[in-house]
């Protein structure tokens, strides 16, 4: 069967918007790229961009075109556990995924794809130039500062004990809904990063007895993914210490 000569040229625009992207973004501090992610290591942090380019079969899963593609940001932290990954994995900020991720939404009509949240390279000069433009928009207006909101360890805490986790809509998502599990890990390793040992121990305790209350047998696999962490972030806020990912 031959190939679709369209779908090459988007699919081949695809991969130039993340080049054209890391050279734009370089100068402010990108200078890392493994495949069709970005990233940069700051004082608190990873700040990283992974371009989800679209792969075939789920092109035709969504109904989208070859060359459709998708952004997402995220900030990796080292002072909260990577729950999904084990613990001798490392941080890998190559593999695009941060604790916190912060959904976009695009900001110019595109009648090939529907969903809000995904650009189409296009097969020709103008549509290109057009997404090179609105993807940089966006980061620039919306993800550099999502990256800067948590270049602060006492605002990923307010965030944690206060704010929504924006799932399914644009915002900062991925953190867990209120008296979660996950959420109260979270809750719990930045007290400890944040010196409010009190605050640690209380949010870790309730997510070891929030745990007991997730039918099984799910139960058994969250306890053994977030059980030792609890133990560990415990005994650190009673020794009055900081946790370490080893991978800092």
């Amino acid at each position: 069967m031959p190939s679709d000569p369209i779908a090459q040229v988007a699919g081949k625009n695809a991969a130039a918007i993340v080049e054209y992207c890391r050279q734009d973004l370089e100068a402010s501090g990108f200078a890392y790229r493994k495949a069709n992610t970005l990233w940069r290591r700051t004082n608190l942090k990873f700040d990283v961009l992974k371009f989800d380019i679209i792969p075939h079969g789920r092109c035709r899963k969504w109904r989208v075109p070859r060359g459709s593609f998708g952004l997402d940001p995220s900030c990796l932290f080292p002072f909260l556990p990577r729950l999904g990954h084990l613990p001798t994995d490392g941080l890998q900020p190559d593999k695009g995924f941060g604790q916190l991720r912060l959904s976009l939404r695009r900001g110019v009509a595109q009648r090939m794809v529907k969903a809000p949240n995904i650009w189409w390279a296009g097969d020709n000069a103008d549509i290109f130039s057009m997404v090179v433009k609105d993807v940089l928009r966006v980061i620039k207006e919306k993800a550099l500062p999502f990256f800067s909101r948590f270049e602060d360890e006492d605002e990923v805490l307010r965030t944690f004990l206060e704010d929504e986790d924006l799932m399914g809509c644009e915002g900062v998502w991925e953190f867990g809904r209120k008296e979660s599990p996950r959420r109260l890990l979270y809750t719990g390793f930045t007290a400890i990063e944040c010196g409010q040992w009190d605050l640690a121990i209380s949010s870790l305790r309730a997510c070891r007895e929030r745990t007991m209350t997730i039918p099984s047998p799910i139960r058994e696999i969250v306890q053994a993914e977030i059980l030792p962490y609890v133990e560990q972030g415990i005994a650190c806020a009673e020794q009055r210490r900081r946790w370490s990912s080893g991978f800092d």
